[in-house]
């Protein structure tokens, strides 16, 4: 299956707050991960997979900045319980960086391992 986001994953400094010494969710964090569940839901309304998966990552950035590639704890944990049943099944993953300034999304594949 493949599924596009025009929510780009916020970075994982971003995702947490500590809160009398507990790390919590951000605010920021919930609302990312709500938007980019929202988008996964809309575009997968069967059961989530089974098993070991394979996902590739295309992510779009609208600039060159540095972004780093392995922000990805939003986007996955986000889509649990609706593409999977837990991002452990995700046996191999595959990401890349590229550029769209008129066009930054995110664009994943995802299929089941035999």
């Amino acid at each position: 299956m493949t599924l596009t986001f025009l929510t780009l994953p916020i970075s994982t400094n971003q995702l947490y707050r500590v809160f009398q010494n507990r790390s919590i969710l951000s605010a920021r964090g919930r609302s990312n991960k709500d938007a980019i569940a929202w988008e996964a839901r809309a575009q997968h309304r069967g059961k989530p997979l089974a098993g070991p998966l394979a996902v590739e990552i295309s992510l779009f950035w609208p600039d060159r900045r540095k972004h780093d590639i392995d922000n990805l704890k939003a986007l996955l944990d986000a889509c649990t319980g609706i593409l999977w049943d837990d991002d452990g099944q995700i046996a191999d993953l595959h990401t890349m960086k590229e550029y769209d300034k008129a066009n930054p999304r995110v664009e994943m594949r995802v299929w089941e391992l035999s």
